[in-house]
């Protein structure tokens, strides 16, 4: 039977929650075109680094961590263009003077297009490793 001395000492070796570390995908430097749709408003860009997780690109206007925003991706494959549309979300942003860096994190695929980003990643990622251009 546990007392009350052996009960607070239990209590007093738990360790603390840890805090929850966000997911980090592998990053792969992809110039593609997107389509960025910011509630009536949309704007086309160039894609910096494209990750199965999200995308960074820059940007003239603002865009503010937590902005709920649609990507479409344009993605290259042989010699088609395949659209993937993606609900996504601001979750950093950076001013470079004159025009606005931010990462985007993808959070809603339509059906199949996450399996079809991903297969494409990494076939871009082999091309990369083999010496051959990406796109």
């Amino acid at each position: 039977m546990a007392t009350k001395d052996s009960k607070s000492k239990s209590k007093e070796n738990k360790k603390p929650a840890e805090a929850k570390k966000p997911i980090r995908h592998l990053r792969t430097p992809i110039e593609i075109r997107i389509e960025v749709t910011v509630g009536a408003q949309s704007f086309t860009a160039t894609s910096k680094n494209l990750a199965i997780g999200g995308v960074s690109f820059e940007t003239l206007g603002e865009l503010k961590i937590g902005d709920e925003v649609n990507i479409l991706l344009y993605i290259p494959v042989n010699k088609d263009i395949e659209l993937l549309k993606i609900a996504s979300e601001i979750v950093w942003s950076e001013d470079q003077g004159g025009s606005w860096m931010v990462g985007a994190k993808f959070k809603k695929f339509a059906p199949g297009d996450q399996k079809r980003l991903r297969e494409w990643l990494l076939e871009c990622v082999r091309s990369f490793k083999a010496g051959k251009p990406i796109i």
